[in-house]
Protein backbone atom coordinates (compact mmCIF):
# COMPACT_ATOMS: atom_id res chain seq x y z
CA UNK A 1 0.00 0.00 0.00
CA UNK A 2 1.46 3.60 -0.84
CA UNK A 3 2.08 6.23 2.25
CA UNK A 4 3.44 9.08 2.11
CA UNK A 5 5.40 10.21 5.31
CA UNK A 6 7.73 13.38 3.86
CA UNK A 7 6.65 17.64 3.78
CA UNK A 8 2.83 18.17 3.14
CA UNK A 9 1.58 21.65 1.83
CA UNK A 10 -2.01 21.63 2.58
CA UNK A 11 -3.81 23.56 0.18
CA UNK A 12 -7.12 23.72 2.11
CA UNK A 13 -8.18 24.08 5.60
CA UNK A 14 -10.50 25.77 7.88
CA UNK A 15 -9.39 27.74 10.82
CA UNK A 16 -12.27 28.69 12.35
CA UNK A 17 -11.03 27.38 15.79
CA UNK A 18 -14.58 27.21 16.70
CA UNK A 19 -13.05 25.35 20.16
CA UNK A 20 -10.51 26.44 22.66
CA UNK A 21 -9.09 22.37 21.38
CA UNK A 22 -9.01 23.41 18.11
CA UNK A 23 -6.26 25.17 18.22
CA UNK A 24 -4.30 22.36 19.88
CA UNK A 25 -5.56 19.77 17.59
CA UNK A 26 -4.22 21.64 14.26
CA UNK A 27 -0.79 22.33 15.88
CA UNK A 28 0.08 18.76 16.85
CA UNK A 29 -1.36 17.53 13.53
CA UNK A 30 1.31 19.82 12.22
CA UNK A 31 3.64 18.00 13.86
CA UNK A 32 2.68 14.75 13.26
CA UNK A 33 1.90 14.67 9.62
CA UNK A 34 5.03 17.75 8.95
CA UNK A 35 2.57 20.16 7.53
CA UNK A 36 4.98 22.75 6.49
CA UNK A 37 2.18 24.92 5.15
CA UNK A 38 -1.14 25.47 4.48
CA UNK A 39 -3.99 27.70 2.81
CA UNK A 40 -6.89 29.08 5.02
CA UNK A 41 -10.32 28.86 3.67
CA UNK A 42 -12.21 30.57 7.01
CA UNK A 43 -13.40 34.32 6.06
CA UNK A 44 -12.89 34.89 9.45
CA UNK A 45 -9.89 32.94 11.05
CA UNK A 46 -10.13 31.95 14.67
CA UNK A 47 -6.87 33.36 15.69
CA UNK A 48 -4.35 36.61 14.77
CA UNK A 49 -2.70 36.94 11.20
CA UNK A 50 0.52 36.44 13.61
CA UNK A 51 -0.47 33.34 14.89
CA UNK A 52 -1.63 32.07 11.93
CA UNK A 53 1.56 33.20 10.44
CA UNK A 54 3.76 31.30 12.95
CA UNK A 55 1.95 28.28 11.83
CA UNK A 56 2.84 28.52 8.34
CA UNK A 57 -1.02 29.07 7.62
CA UNK A 58 -1.48 31.53 4.65
CA UNK A 59 -5.50 33.12 4.07
CA UNK A 60 -7.44 33.56 1.19
CA UNK A 61 -9.77 36.43 0.51
CA UNK A 62 -12.52 34.70 0.82
CA UNK A 63 -15.65 36.21 -1.85
CA UNK A 64 -18.85 35.14 -0.46
CA UNK A 65 -21.40 37.69 -2.15
CA UNK A 66 -20.96 39.75 -5.84
CA UNK A 67 -20.02 42.53 -4.32
CA UNK A 68 -17.35 43.07 -2.49
CA UNK A 69 -14.69 46.33 -1.76
CA UNK A 70 -12.17 46.56 -4.41
CA UNK A 71 -9.85 48.88 -2.12
CA UNK A 72 -9.82 46.62 1.01
CA UNK A 73 -9.02 43.56 -0.98
CA UNK A 74 -5.94 45.12 -3.08
CA UNK A 75 -4.65 46.53 0.11
CA UNK A 76 -4.71 42.78 1.50
CA UNK A 77 -2.86 41.96 -1.23
CA UNK A 78 -0.51 44.64 -1.37
CA UNK A 79 0.39 44.43 2.38
CA UNK A 80 0.71 40.25 2.11
CA UNK A 81 -2.32 39.55 4.20
CA UNK A 82 -4.06 37.61 1.40
CA UNK A 83 -1.91 35.15 -1.11
CA UNK A 84 -4.68 33.69 -2.98
CA UNK A 85 -8.86 34.60 -3.65
CA UNK A 86 -11.06 32.45 -3.34
CA UNK A 87 -14.64 32.65 -5.06
CA UNK A 88 -17.56 31.18 -3.77
CA UNK A 89 -19.89 30.05 -6.64
CA UNK A 90 -22.67 27.70 -6.22
CA UNK A 91 -23.11 29.14 -2.87
CA UNK A 92 -23.20 32.65 -4.53
CA UNK A 93 -25.93 31.97 -7.09
CA UNK A 94 -23.75 34.23 -9.77
CA UNK A 95 -20.95 32.55 -12.45
CA UNK A 96 -17.46 33.23 -12.62
CA UNK A 97 -17.89 35.39 -15.57
CA UNK A 98 -20.39 38.07 -13.71
CA UNK A 99 -19.34 41.47 -14.46
CA UNK A 100 -19.03 42.14 -10.97
CA UNK A 101 -16.24 38.86 -10.48
CA UNK A 102 -14.46 39.90 -13.67
CA UNK A 103 -11.99 42.96 -11.80
CA UNK A 104 -10.94 39.64 -9.28
CA UNK A 105 -9.43 38.25 -12.24
CA UNK A 106 -7.45 41.47 -12.78
CA UNK A 107 -5.93 41.77 -9.47
CA UNK A 108 -5.16 38.30 -9.03
CA UNK A 109 -2.89 38.56 -12.39
CA UNK A 110 -1.64 42.06 -11.20
CA UNK A 111 -0.45 40.66 -7.65
CA UNK A 112 0.32 37.18 -9.13
CA UNK A 113 -1.75 35.16 -6.82
CA UNK A 114 -4.45 31.92 -7.80
CA UNK A 115 -7.82 32.33 -7.62
CA UNK A 116 -9.30 29.51 -6.21
CA UNK A 117 -13.11 28.39 -7.35
CA UNK A 118 -15.26 25.85 -5.70
CA UNK A 119 -15.93 23.15 -7.15
CA UNK A 120 -19.34 20.34 -7.37
CA UNK A 121 -21.09 19.61 -4.30
CA UNK A 122 -21.57 22.74 -1.23
CA UNK A 123 -22.99 20.41 1.07
CA UNK A 124 -26.03 23.11 1.42
CA UNK A 125 -29.46 22.54 0.23
CA UNK A 126 -30.30 26.03 -1.29
CA UNK A 127 -27.02 25.94 -3.12
CA UNK A 128 -27.47 26.26 -6.78
CA UNK A 129 -25.31 24.01 -8.10
CA UNK A 130 -24.90 25.01 -12.21
CA UNK A 131 -22.65 28.36 -11.39
CA UNK A 132 -20.43 25.66 -9.38
CA UNK A 133 -20.11 23.10 -12.37
CA UNK A 134 -16.23 23.24 -14.22
CA UNK A 135 -17.54 23.23 -17.12
CA UNK A 136 -19.31 26.47 -16.31
CA UNK A 137 -16.01 28.03 -15.84
CA UNK A 138 -14.27 27.10 -18.62
CA UNK A 139 -14.10 30.24 -20.53
CA UNK A 140 -13.14 33.17 -17.86
CA UNK A 141 -10.40 30.57 -17.48
CA UNK A 142 -9.71 30.85 -21.08
CA UNK A 143 -10.14 34.23 -21.37
CA UNK A 144 -7.63 34.98 -18.26
CA UNK A 145 -4.77 32.37 -19.37
CA UNK A 146 -2.00 34.70 -17.18
CA UNK A 147 -4.34 33.37 -13.88
CA UNK A 148 -3.49 30.56 -12.15
CA UNK A 149 -7.12 29.04 -11.66
CA UNK A 150 -7.60 26.26 -8.53
CA UNK A 151 -10.60 24.37 -8.74
CA UNK A 152 -11.34 23.27 -5.48
CA UNK A 153 -12.52 19.79 -4.54
CA UNK A 154 -12.24 18.82 -8.30
CA UNK A 155 -15.17 19.56 -9.28
CA UNK A 156 -17.24 16.52 -7.07
CA UNK A 157 -18.91 14.92 -8.53
CA UNK A 158 -18.15 16.31 -12.04
CA UNK A 159 -14.46 14.91 -12.15
CA UNK A 160 -14.53 13.98 -15.83
CA UNK A 161 -15.56 17.56 -16.57
CA UNK A 162 -12.82 19.21 -13.68
CA UNK A 163 -10.45 16.88 -15.36
CA UNK A 164 -11.07 18.35 -18.78
CA UNK A 165 -10.76 21.92 -18.16
CA UNK A 166 -7.20 21.02 -16.33
CA UNK A 167 -5.87 19.73 -19.35
CA UNK A 168 -6.88 22.02 -21.63
CA UNK A 169 -5.70 24.82 -19.92
CA UNK A 170 -2.07 24.75 -18.77
CA UNK A 171 -2.96 27.52 -16.27
CA UNK A 172 -5.79 25.46 -13.91
CA UNK A 173 -4.98 23.02 -10.98
CA UNK A 174 -7.27 20.70 -8.99
CA UNK A 175 -7.30 19.96 -5.60
CA UNK A 176 -8.18 16.75 -3.32
CA UNK A 177 -9.89 18.43 -0.64
CA UNK A 178 -13.58 17.42 1.02
CA UNK A 179 -13.83 14.69 -1.06
CA UNK A 180 -15.05 12.45 1.71
CA UNK A 181 -16.00 14.50 4.85
CA UNK A 182 -16.29 12.34 8.08
CA UNK A 183 -15.04 9.79 9.51
CA UNK A 184 -13.33 6.63 7.59
CA UNK A 185 -13.46 4.18 9.83
CA UNK A 186 -16.37 2.23 9.15
CA UNK A 187 -16.06 2.67 5.51
CA UNK A 188 -15.73 -0.53 3.35
CA UNK A 189 -12.18 -0.46 1.69
CA UNK A 190 -14.58 -0.97 -1.66
CA UNK A 191 -16.26 2.28 -1.05
CA UNK A 192 -13.91 4.00 -0.36
CA UNK A 193 -11.65 3.16 -3.58
CA UNK A 194 -14.93 4.10 -5.34
CA UNK A 195 -15.64 7.43 -3.98
CA UNK A 196 -11.75 9.12 -3.23
CA UNK A 197 -9.20 6.66 -4.63
CA UNK A 198 -10.11 5.75 -7.84
CA UNK A 199 -11.36 9.61 -8.79
CA UNK A 200 -7.97 11.14 -7.91
CA UNK A 201 -5.89 8.55 -9.36
CA UNK A 202 -8.41 8.79 -12.53
CA UNK A 203 -8.02 12.57 -13.11
CA UNK A 204 -4.29 11.99 -11.86
CA UNK A 205 -3.51 10.19 -15.11
CA UNK A 206 -6.15 11.53 -17.37
CA UNK A 207 -4.21 15.65 -17.37
CA UNK A 208 -1.17 13.95 -17.57
CA UNK A 209 0.52 16.02 -16.10
CA UNK A 210 1.61 15.37 -12.27
CA UNK A 211 2.38 19.54 -11.51
CA UNK A 212 -1.41 19.88 -11.81
CA UNK A 213 -3.06 18.45 -8.77
CA UNK A 214 -2.34 19.64 -5.01
CA UNK A 215 -3.17 17.79 -1.72
CA UNK A 216 -6.02 19.64 -0.01
CA UNK A 217 -7.90 18.14 2.86
CA UNK A 218 -10.55 20.00 4.39
CA UNK A 219 -9.42 19.97 8.16
CA UNK A 220 -11.83 19.58 10.08
CA UNK A 221 -14.05 18.34 8.31
CA UNK A 222 -12.02 14.86 7.17
CA UNK A 223 -10.46 12.20 9.16
CA UNK A 224 -6.80 13.33 8.29
CA UNK A 225 -4.40 10.23 8.33
CA UNK A 226 -6.82 8.06 6.82
CA UNK A 227 -7.91 11.15 3.72
CA UNK A 228 -4.05 11.13 3.50
CA UNK A 229 -3.34 7.98 3.39
CA UNK A 230 -6.45 7.46 0.62
CA UNK A 231 -4.94 10.25 -1.37
CA UNK A 232 -1.31 8.55 -0.81
CA UNK A 233 -2.92 5.41 -2.39
CA UNK A 234 -4.68 7.03 -5.32
CA UNK A 235 -0.96 8.56 -6.58
CA UNK A 236 2.18 6.44 -7.61
CA UNK A 237 4.80 7.26 -5.20
CA UNK A 238 7.47 8.91 -7.27
CA UNK A 239 4.85 11.71 -7.43
CA UNK A 240 4.34 11.86 -3.93
CA UNK A 241 6.55 14.79 -3.11
CA UNK A 242 5.21 16.67 -6.44
CA UNK A 243 1.59 16.11 -5.31
CA UNK A 244 1.79 16.54 -1.64
CA UNK A 245 4.15 19.69 -1.46
CA UNK A 246 5.94 21.25 -4.49
CA UNK A 247 2.78 21.93 -6.65
CA UNK A 248 1.36 23.88 -4.14
CA UNK A 249 4.56 26.34 -3.44
CA UNK A 250 4.76 26.71 -7.16
CA UNK A 251 1.01 27.75 -7.50
CA UNK A 252 0.87 30.15 -4.28
CA UNK A 253 4.35 31.19 -4.73
CA UNK A 254 5.95 30.23 -1.92
CA UNK A 255 9.56 29.42 -2.64
CA UNK A 256 11.14 29.40 0.55
CA UNK A 257 9.55 26.73 3.21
Amino acid sequence: MNTYTGPIFDAHIHTEFASPSDLALFTALKSRFDIRASMTDSTTPGCSAQMLRSLGVSRCAVITEPQWCAQALEQGLRDGLYTAIKINVGFMPVSVDDPRLLHLYTLAQAFDVPVLLHTGDTGWDRAKLKYAHPLSMDEVITDHPHVKFLLVHSGNPWFTDAAVVAAKNKNVWLDTSSIIEGSLCQMSSAKLRKLLIEPISWMFDYIGKPDRLVFGSGWPSVDYPNYLAACAQAIEPEYHLQVFFENARHLFNLAEL
